[in-house]
């Protein structure tokens, strides 16, 4: 499949805020697992990084991660997710998600946002052609598509 890469400069975040956002802590991964597999079942990124398994995921994103610029929404269990990784001098939205449940509640936008203001820099995305619901979640932030 093919993805399109976006990108947003720092500058100010649309107010979007929400009261049960909170930081990342590393007690999280198995609910980030059961998450993630809910949330792409039956979608064009089900196979998550040629997978399904929400544990390969999260391990395989560990090594990378920003966990101070990733966020959760937590409605006692976690709902949506924003996991930040760091390239080189880049930083990237690596995951986005939320519960198939709570969908459409602006959560995944709440998250994001979170990021974005915990980071202050340019922040890279890549996302599956064809993922509506993600590329207007990065419209409504500032996100635009990178030239190939």
């Amino acid at each position: 499949m093919n993805r399109t890469v976006y990108r947003r400069e720092p500058g100010p975040v649309p107010g979007l805020r929400h009261n049960n956002i909170r930081p990342l802590n590393g007690e999280d991964d198995a609910a980030l697992a059961d998450l993630m597999e809910r949330a792409y079942a039956g979608t064009v990124d089900e196979h998550l990084g040629g997978n399904s398994d929400g544990a390969v995921e999260i391990e395989g994103w560990r090594p990378t991660a920003v966990p101070a610029a990733s966020f959760v929404a937590d409605e006692n269990g976690i709902v949506a997710a924003s996991l930040i990784s760091r390239s080189g001098n880049d930083f990237w939205l690596a995951y986005v998600t939320t519960h198939p449940e709570w969908q459409g509640r602006g959560l995944g936008t709440a998250v994001v946002a979170a990021s974005l203001r915990a980071l202050d820099a340019p922040v890279l995305a890549g996302v599956t052609d064809g993922n509506t619901p993600s590329e207007r979640l990065l419209a409504t932030l500032g996100f635009t598509p990178v030239p190939r």
